[in-house]
């Protein structure tokens, strides 16, 4: 059975969506006969770069072009490009093929003419993965190919390639396909495959395509699959383990309003349908960012737009500081894991530092060892910064919260420093972090602190500062 994404796989230039730049650049360039020798298609995936490398070798190709320039889908050459039969448009996965042998076994071919067609076509695609060898190897090609050979090379990382090789290529730039693009090719797709949907759900499936018009009709496969009927927003959801956007909401509102009560509840909820702390976060983090931005400021989806305007009445109730110091430690969060493993350890180690009447972990009595030689044999500064910053104990982790800039400042400059000393004083390996408050997490009622410090755990056992002061 045929996917949807080949399926609706573009055939000539006008399917291609979104991409006029390419398609004015090639209906011009193939009209006026003025092709390139070699191309450079440059993109984020699943923009249509290999896409069109193929049209274009099938224009070039093509016995009856339309309007001089569009295949004609027809005649043998098109036919035989599309089912990727055809002895002279060669493809290749750089990714997987990336050695100078490879290269070399293509640069003896060129000088042979088609043994069909007008031009022979080489789609090198990633070429980003070859080795060095190999891109020195294709220079003197690329420079002075036969006048019946195109090179087109697609890649998702431009600043991989040299430049001695872009120099040699005129490079085309793909650009993420808008949302309100991508949502109109799903229910044009929707509506031919008798798909039904939620508008909604197209709305989320093009606003987690990031750009990409094949991951979104990837999704939107995906989904009709999952779902028992049609295409809807709980079923997408479901599937990509996200959760509501009324959750989000209440998730966000319960921090601003301070109630712990509910934070606690809804994070249990969380945990329970298992949904992934990476998609959590990302959902939490569009919200706040849009709630702080008026939406014409900034690129933001219908589905964020209308949370904005629902929120528009609590607005004196919005703590911009508290928000942030909060959602700031997922995005600077290095990994967001879902081991319950990681989670119990943090969660473990956090109530001792809930409960003030708590005996110290071990950790915190050998950070005071640590304070205790800096005073008489280490750095002055650090010793004075430590003494004067907030532990938080994270098990593996150590968080120094200090409520002075300059004293942030001083221990993110001396954390490998600090490491290394703990290390030769207790033989443990543990990371330092550094971060600045202006407000201490100590001044929190007991629930609410209880809140954070649980809700941090689950991202990663992180606080960031005020003033998206990055954790190091």
């Amino acid at each position: 059975m045929e996917t949807l994404y080949l399926k609706y796989r573009p055939k000539k230039f006008s399917d291609i969506v979104w991409q006029e730049h390419v398609k004015k650049l090639f209906s011009n360039a193939l009209s006026k006969g003025m092709v390139s020798h070699s191309y450079i298609f440059s993109g984020p995936r699943g923009t249509g770069k290999t896409s069109t490398a193929r049209i274009l070798a099938k224009s070039l190709n093509c016995e009856n072009p339309i309007d001089g320039y569009e295949p004609c889908n027809e005649c043998t050459s098109c036919k035989t490009i599309d089912s990727g039969k055809s002895m002279d448009v060669v493809e290749m996965d750089a990714a997987s093929n990336r050695g100078i042998d490879e290269i070399r076994a293509i640069r003896d071919k060129v000088a042979y003419l088609p043994v069909e067609s007008k031009y022979k076509v080489y789609i090198i695609d990633e070429v980003h993965m070859l080795t060095k060898e190999a891109f020195n190897a294709l220079l003197k090609t690329l420079e002075e190919p036969p006048e019946h050979t195109v090179f087109i090379l697609a890649t998702t990382e431009i600043q991989k390639v040299p430049e001695t090789v872009k120099s040699r290529c005129q490079v085309v730039e793909f650009r993420r396909i808008p949302e309100e693009s991508t949502k109109k090719h799903l229910i044009e797709i929707c509506k031919n495959e008798n798909i039904g949907f939620e508008m909604s759900a197209l709305d989320h499936i093009a606003k987690r395509s990031t750009g990409g018009l094949r991951d979104a009709i990837g999704l939107l496969e995906e989904v009709s699959r999952f779902s028992s009927g049609d295409v809807t927003l709980n079923e997408t959801l479901s599937m990509l383990g996200e959760v509501s956007a009324e959750m989000v909401e209440e998730y966000v509102s319960s921090i601003i309003k301070g109630n712990a009560e509910l934070l606690l509840k809804l994070i249990d909820t969380i945990e329970e349908q298992g949904v992934e702390p990476l998609n959590f976060a990302r959902q939490s983090l569009e919200f706040v960012s849009v709630k702080l931005l008026e939406p014409s400021m900034v690129e933001v989806g219908k589905f964020i737009s209308d949370l904005v305007q629902r929120l528009k009445h609590e607005e004196r109730q919005f703590d911009t500081f508290k928000v942030l110091s909060i959602f700031e430690s997922m995005k600077h969060t290095e990994t967001f894991t879902r081991s319950s493993e990681v989670i119990e350890k943090a969660e473990s180690s956090n109530i001792k530092a809930i409960n003030p009447d708590s005996k110290k972990s071990d950790i915190k009595t050998d950070v005071e060892r640590l304070i205790e030689w800096y005073s008489t044999e280490g750095k002055i500064s650090i010793f004075a910064c430590l003494a004067k910053s907030s532990i938080k104990d994270f098990g593996d982790r150590v968080l120094a919260i200090s409520d002075s800039e300059l004293c942030h400042e001083f221990l993110k400059e001396g954390l490998k420093d600090i490491e290394g000393n703990f290390k030769r004083l207790t033989s443990r390996e543990v990371k330092f972090l550094s971060a600045y408050s202006a407000v201490s997490i100590e001044t929190m009622e007991p629930k609410m602190r209880d809140a954070v410090i649980r809700t941090l755990s689950i991202f990663g056992g992180k606080l960031l500062p005020e003033g998206g002061e990055e954790i190091v």
